[in-house]
């Protein structure tokens, strides 16, 4: 669960600061490996040592890519750069897969060649060394990944969790080796490759949805929808939807009101639903509503263009002219009439002769009423 204590920046310094304990153990880990696999002449110890040189890539890419999601809003990006970290998991994704790719080609061809190995006990405790230090941290990453909702830190957990895998399988194959059964490290590297592929399928799959504006699950649009219901003033939530902009959320939704609210009101009313759902909801970083003041049914819905300028060009010819306000209602195909004049003005008492003569001349006009304003 993401931490709601923790502002934008300080989430992308714990994943910088992540990535950067991550580096630094993946590169004395593939010095290690390396150096102790060539001074041993073992080609398993070799090979799982350039799989931590991947991971140092990996994480490279992922403090690049840290960097740049960070950075916000810009005139050639009006959405921020967030989607940096998600091509992050997706890179990150891809190279899980190809790894598993290369591990399951290598132990195949080393079985069909019948390759043998003669390790030496210090490649043993090198690899006791990487098992240990890549599990503890794919731990401390995917903690924090969770605190930060950060997919392109849990991809590079699962990264240092398939580094740990192989060297769990170097470790029983040198073990395996020793014993007489070179076979079973081929048998056991295929199944980790396996494991590793499926890893990398889920995190490239899923990041890629992402990319392609995936929205939400049902769950979280009914609750943005009951956050917005909340309010006494919308009568109801429609054509709602979200996409996902690295954590972040991007909704847009259109709400009724009634016919009858003010223009400022209406706005006000707007206003406050859009920072209610970020109160509410703290993944939720933008927000557009559009106000109807009716239901989108294609049949019912309003389709007058507006009338106010012939309104206004009809009353001015007649002994109404002296209004102080005037307030236009559409419905349907119809439009009712709202005239206010002063408090000392005189109505016309042959004002309903008027007004039968607008809708009469107007087929769309459905009511005219007149108020006097009071004190």
């Amino acid at each position: 669960m993401t931490d709601p204590t923790l502002s934008s920046k300080q989430r992308y310094a714990v994943i910088a600061k992540v990535n950067w304990v991550c580096s630094v153990v993946d590169a004395l880990l593939s010095t290690l490996k390396l150096t102790i696999g060539f001074i041993t002449r073992s080609p398993a110890l070799i090979a799982d040592g350039v799989h931590s040189l991947s991971d140092l890539a990996t994480d490279i890419l992922a403090l690049i890519l840290g960097n740049m999601a960070q950075h916000g809003p810009d005139e050639d990006h009006p959405y921020g750069h967030a989607r940096y970290e998600t091509i992050g998991t997706v890179a990150l994704g891809a190279t899980l897969v190809a790894v598993a790719i290369g591990i399951a080609y290598d132990n195949v061809m080393a079985a069909w060649q019948g390759e043998s190995i003669t390790p030496h006990w210090l490649s043993l405790l090198a690899v006791l060394v990487s098992i240990i230090s890549k599990e503890a941290l794919f731990h401390y990453s995917m903690k924090h990944a969770k605190a930060t909702n950060s997919n392109l830190l849990e991809a590079n957990a699962w990264h240092s969790r398939s580094d740990s895998l192989s060297s769990v399988v170097v470790f029983f194959g040198i073990l395996a080796s020793m014993a007489g059964y070179p076979i079973l490290e081929y048998v056991a590297a295929l199944a980790v490759a396996v494991l590793i592929g499926k890893m990398g399928v889920g995190l490239t799959w899923n990041a890629t949805q992402d990319l392609v504006d995936r929205g939400v699950p049902q769950d979280k649009l009914d609750a943005y929808k009951t956050t917005l219901l909340s309010s006494n003033a919308i009568d109801d939530v429609h054509m709602i939807r979200t996409r996902l902009m690295g954590n972040d959320v991007f909704i847009d939704a259109h709400i009724q009101v009634s016919p009858f609210l003010t223009v400022s009101e209406a706005h006000q009313l707007n206003d406050n639903s859009a920072a209610n759902l970020k109160k509410t909801h703290d993944e939720i970083t933008d927000v557009t509503l559009h106000i109807d003041f009716e239901p989108d049914n294609i049949q019912a819905k309003t389709l007058l263009m507006p009338k106010r300028s012939e309104v206004e060009s009809a009353l001015a010819n007649s002994n109404l002219a002296h209004y102080q306000r005037l307030y236009l209602h559409y419905k349907g195909a119809t439009l009712s009439i709202e005239i206010l004049f002063d408090e000392n003005a005189i109505i016309p008492a042959d004002y309903q002769i008027t007004t039968m003569a607008l809708q009469k001349q107007f087929d769309w006009i459905n009511r005219i009423e007149l108020y006097k304003k009071t004190q």
